[in-house]
């Protein structure tokens, strides 16, 4: 679970602080604030350990089978 956790922050660090070849840093997100989709905010939850891995898989097939 914390091998988890540290790779969803890597990620998130690495496309934070990617920049432009301008030299421009930019925010890069996979989705913005307001368009977050179910799966990603789920992904989140569990990254942060907010819930366990078999109410994240339980959860994660409920939307699948939407």
């Amino acid at each position: 679970m914390a091998m988890l956790v540290v790779m969803v922050a890597l990620m998130i660090g690495f496309f934070w602080h990617g920049g432009d070849r301008g030299g421009h840093m930019t925010a890069i997100s996979p989705a913005s604030e307001a368009a977050k989709s179910p799966l990603y905010l789920l992904d989140e939850a569990y990254a942060r350990g907010e819930i366990g891995r078999e109410e994240y898989l339980q959860k994660r097939e409920d939307l699948l089978r939407r």
